[in-house]
């Protein structure tokens, strides 16, 4: 049981740091729109351009920032300027005592962990009665800027070793064919967990990857190409194989709702909606998802084909990046070819294994067809409050870009088989009080209204639905 709860701690813990590094990533595709419009063959702006590499350049600081803000209990801002402050010693310290290291980035992720860490720890310490007047967050801040001043020191001695360690994988290891094999399954498969980013962030801290970062180009060059005929075709096909299958079984096709999940992976390479559709109620789906992956990127790799990525590998991505790469045009074929490849193999793993989406036969179904979700985004959260068992029901909210986190008192009181008639893409109860939503686009507003119903209502909701009683842990 100990084992069990410092593992469920640990994953919570990653989970969050994941969540935490969406805000920087998400500032890629702007800082990189910014700098090729501004190029002399797009619009000719050197504003534009200078724009876009300042954000490249403070990157370090940005991460810096949003991790400090993302792992604090409340969202404080002062832990989020403390992470700020502290990039900026730790930065600083060290590039005086070792002069030529590429370490601004391990600077901006140490210094968030760290601030993060010692302020959270310090919040609950009790202080001697003569320095009661400090209790709050001063105590964290000043132990945090001097625990980051005193990791200068082993950071001098140790990141040259660790930075040539993971430039020996990302430039030697992921670069070969089975290695870019085993980085792509590796990526979809931590995708439910939501620590695909972590990895990512760790394999960028190479020498090749900083430079890149530091000059605005595409990263992780040599070993994501294969990428973009997954997100950009793949997934596709996956919506027109799942469309096909819920027209044999003559059920309601949902065919606006699989277009509009295809064209967001296609053009702006947000997977998260397909990839739960099938990851939590088909996970052999999601399984031949991430094989497939890797093939992808060991034939990229194989062939030569090196194309790099600011933000994930949509339409947009390949754009932008497109100059930049070696052989691009060939992910176009490729694509196609995955486009192919995804409808037959899921329409043939759907038809001996059904895709089990609540929903009745479409005879069934007509009756209720003028009864749709509601457009407006009030309307719609009080709908999903009244499924979820009302607002007494909920304790605890967060949202991830396409995932709604929940904690509820009673799961018996969630009518989960209404949840599709509201847009719920697909969704996990995770335990008896803990249950996830993909909901798309939406999450955002509707965790927006149904905290603004809950202000209205005086009602305290939490913002993390994985803490529970251990007697309510899994």
């Amino acid at each position: 049981m100990p084992v069990q709860n410092a593992r469920q701690i640990l994953t919570q813990s990653l989970q969050r740091l994941g969540y935490a590094l969406l805000l920087p990533v998400s500032i890629l595709p702007l800082a990189a729109l910014l700098y090729r419009l501004g190029q002399p063959d797009v619009l000719d702006l050197a504003v534009l351009s200078l724009a876009g590499r300042a954000l490249f350049s403070q990157m370090p600081l940005i991460y810096a920032v949003a991790i400090a803000f993302g792992l604090s209990r409340q969202g404080q801002g002062a832990q989020a300027m403390a992470g700020a402050v502290n990039f900026l010693l730790l930065s600083s310290a060290l590039a005086t005592l070792a002069p030529g290291l590429h370490a601004d980035m391990i600077c901006g992720l140490l210094a968030g962990l760290t601030t993060a860490l010692v302020c959270s720890w310090t919040r609950s310490l009790p202080l001697p009665a003569w320095l009661q007047q400090l209790q709050g967050e001063l105590p964290g801040l000043l132990l945090s800027a001097l625990i980051c001043l005193l990791l200068v020191i082993p950071l001098s001695l140790l990141w040259p070793l660790l930075e040539q360690g993971i430039t020996l994988v990302a430039s030697d290891l992921l670069t070969t064919p089975f290695g870019a094999f085993c980085y792509g399954v590796l990526n979809r498969l931590l995708i439910p967990l939501g620590l695909h980013q972590v990895l990512g962030s760790l394999v960028g801290l190479g020498e090749s990857n900083l430079q890149a970062l530091a000059t605005a180009q595409p990263l992780h060059e040599g070993y994501v190409a294969g990428l973009y005929p997954i997100i950009m075709f793949g997934l596709p096909g996956a919506c027109f194989a799942i469309w096909l299958h819920r027209q044999r079984l003559q059920r309601l096709p949902q065919g606006g709702l699989l277009l509009t999940l295809a064209l967001t992976s296609a053009l702006v390479g947000i997977t998260e909606p397909i990839e739960f559709l099938f990851a939590f109620v088909a996970p052999w789906l999601f399984l031949t998802h991430a094989l497939l992956t890797g093939i992808s990127l060991g034939i990229c790799s194989s062939l030569g084909i090196k194309v790099g990525s600011y933000f994930s590998a949509g339409l947009l991505d390949l754009v932008l990046s497109y100059s930049a790469g070696e052989h691009s045009f060939w992910l176009i074929p490729l694509g196609i070819l995955f486009f192919v490849a995804y409808a037959l193999i899921f329409s043939l793993l759907l038809d001996h294994a059904p895709l089990s989406l609540p929903s009745k036969p479409i005879a069934d179904e007509l009756p209720r067809l003028a009864n749709v979700a509601p457009t407006d985004p009030q309307m719609l959260a009080i709908q999903y409050l009244k499924v979820l068992g009302g607002m007494d029901n909920l304790q605890a909210m967060s949202v991830c870009l396409t995932r709604l986190s929940l904690r509820v008192r009673d799961m018996t009181l969630v009518d989960q088989l209404r949840l599709t008639g509201l847009g719920c893409l697909s969704w996990i109860e995770l335990n008896e009080h803990q249950l996830v939503l993909v909901l798309g686009p939406n999450a955002s507003l509707i965790e927006g209204q149904i905290r603004m119903l809950a202000e209205r209502q005086s009602v305290p909701l939490g913002l993390e639905p994985s803490q529970a009683p251990l007697s309510q842990s899994l």
